[in-house]
């Protein structure tokens, strides 16, 4: 098992400046200079798989419905599927389909697909009601329910904003480290859109 100590050499050493680097007490993000992030086996993922597997995840300024077809979408929901605020009102207006979405009973936790041709759509419950807050443990088990999808279809590309952290709140370095253990032993690349105002 790599050390923290042996883990900050390795960093201190390698050339790439890419990698997820997580405070040993707190699991806090620090900012490097560099957009794309990996995760590192022995804080995050079991290094059996870490061979096998392609897991990565980047960011880039952008706006997510430009992402290419070859992506599959996700965002973050109300189990009543109100979709009237933030991102989720640009998902109603391009995808609608809400009686849809609605006919799939999924409760908080899990997750509703709807098919865009060659690609999923992929709506996270993480609450009950739109005006509730979700938690991390349902935006968990959510991510977990799309990974059970994307395995079964072989969706290998998402395109995702900052999922949960506009107007639920949550904080987007807790958030990225969910992400890393619930995909970190997957071939997935995720991409993160942070949408920049024109």
């Amino acid at each position: 098992m790599l050390s923290f100590r042996n883990l900050l050499r390795l960093l201190k050493n390698a050339n790439e400046t890419r990698l997820l680097l997580y405070n040993k007490e707190s699991l806090t993000l620090n900012n490097l200079p560099s957009i794309q992030y990996q995760p590192l086996p022995s804080l995050l993922c079991n290094s059996r798989y870490m061979s096998k597997t392609k897991f990565m995840l980047t960011e880039v300024d952008g706006d997510l419905f430009s992402a290419p077809e070859s992506h599959s979408l996700a965002h973050c929901v109300a189990a009543d599927f109100g979709m009237g605020a933030g991102i989720a009102v640009k998902f109603k207006q391009i995808y609608g389909q809400v009686d849809e979405l609605l006919s799939q009973g999924v409760q908080s936790g899990g997750v509703a697909v709807l098919k865009d041709n060659q690609r999923f759509i992929y709506y996270l419950v993480t609450k009950k009601q739109s005006w509730d807050k979700p938690t991390y443990d349902t935006l968990r088990s959510s991510l977990e329910a799309m990974r059970e999808h994307m395995k079964s279809n072989n969706v290998e590309n998402l395109a995702i904003p900052r999922i949960g952290c506009g107007i639920d709140g949550l904080e987007w370095n807790k958030v990225i480290a969910e992400l890393h253990k619930v995909f970190c032993n997957e071939h997935l690349h995720i991409v993160v859109y942070n949408f920049v105002p024109k």
